[in-house]
């Protein structure tokens, strides 16, 4: 893998054909660029599928999910979903959340409220799931016990390329 001066990521939309994402991510993996970026696109493709594929085809490379936001993924499904893809690409997965885009909420009729709340909360949420911690979310019902710890990288899996999520 060839060596840059400075860490480079590449950010992508989801959209296009996945094998040819892949097939980028390949190449920039070679090159040495540090991570890739599929970021969430309304109404175009689910960024998780590009990200999946690409963590199966690739062995270095970050993968970074983002930026996913709240009103469209819930904390729960955040952490379920980082944690799979964690699987996938052991140790190489990164997760930015944002308040997402108002226009295009609305345009599914997702209420637009208060963002910084809102991402401070799914923050407070999704970090203790990813750690494999039960939370209480709701007084009406009891909490999940532990369920989203990623295995343990098994003797194939390359070296870490990154610490686990926070």
């Amino acid at each position: 893998m060839a060596e840059l001066a400075n860490r480079i990521g590449l950010g992508l939309a989801a959209r296009g054909d996945v094998r040819e994402v892949v097939r980028w991510a390949q190449q920039a993996e070679e090159l040495g660029v540090e991570s890739i970026w599929i970021h969430d696109s309304y109404f175009e493709r689910d960024p998780i599928t590009y990200l999946s594929a690409i963590g199966l085809e690739t062995r270095q490379i970050g993968l970074g999910a983002g930026a996913l936001n709240p009103y469209t993924r819930h904390p729960v499904v955040l952490a379920m979903t980082m944690s799979a893809l964690d699987d996938l690409a052991p140790r190489r997965c990164t997760l930015a959340l944002g308040s997402g885009l108002p226009l295009r909420l609305s345009q599914m009729a997702i209420p637009y409220d208060d963002t910084v709340g809102r991402v401070s909360e799914a923050i407070d949420q999704v970090r203790p799931l990813s750690r494999g911690e039960s939370l209480l979310l709701t007084y009406t019902a009891p909490p999940r016990p532990r369920t989203l710890t990623p295995p343990p990288p098994s003797p194939l899996s390359p070296p870490p390329a990154r610490p686990p999520l926070p």
